[in-house]
C-alpha cells in the first residue's frame, strides 16, 4: 500500500514537473514557438493561421506550441517556403548563430527564401 502511494505521489510531482517548464496555457495562435527546458524561446514560426500551426505543432513535440502572442527575444529572421503547399512562413530565432545553424540543412519540402538577418 505505502509503495503505491508513494509511486502515486512520485507521479504527481513528475506531472507538476513537467508542467512548470511549459509556458502557460493561452488561446491557441499561429505562432509556433520552440522553448528550451528553462523556458525560453529558441525559436519561433508565424504560419498563416491556427490550423495550420497546429498540424505543424501535431508533429514538432514537446518543445512547441502554437501561442496568439509572438514570442519576446528572438533577435534574427529567416524566411523559409513549405512546398507544397507553396506556404511562406516567417522564422524567427534567438540569434543569428542559431538561425543559420537551423537553415543550413532543411528537410525536404522546406526552402530558405531569405537568408538569415537581424531582426
Amino acid at each position: 500500500m505505502q509503495t503505491i502511494t508513494r509511486l502515486t505521489l512520485l507521479s504527481a510531482f513528475a506531472v507538476l514537473a513537467g508542467c512548470a517548464s511549459q509556458p502557460p496555457a493561452g488561446p491557441p495562435g499561429n505562432h509556433l514557438v520552440y522553448r528550451d527546458s528553462s523556458g525560453n524561446a529558441t525559436r519561433q514560426f508565424d504560419y498563416p493561421d491556427v490550423a495550420f500551426c497546429q498540424k505543424v505543432e501535431a508533429m514538432a513535440g514537446r518543445g512547441a506550441r502554437c501561442q496568439a502572442e509572438a514570442a519576446s527575444g528572438l533577435t534574427a529572421k529567416a524566411t523559409l517556403r513549405y512546398m507544397p503547399p507553396g506556404v511562406m512562413v516567417e522564422g524567427h530565432y534567438s540569434d543569428l548563430g542559431r538561425c543559420r545553424t537551423d537553415t543550413g540543412s532543411l528537410p525536404p519540402g522546406v526552402q530558405l527564401v531569405a537568408p538569415c538577418s537581424p531582426k
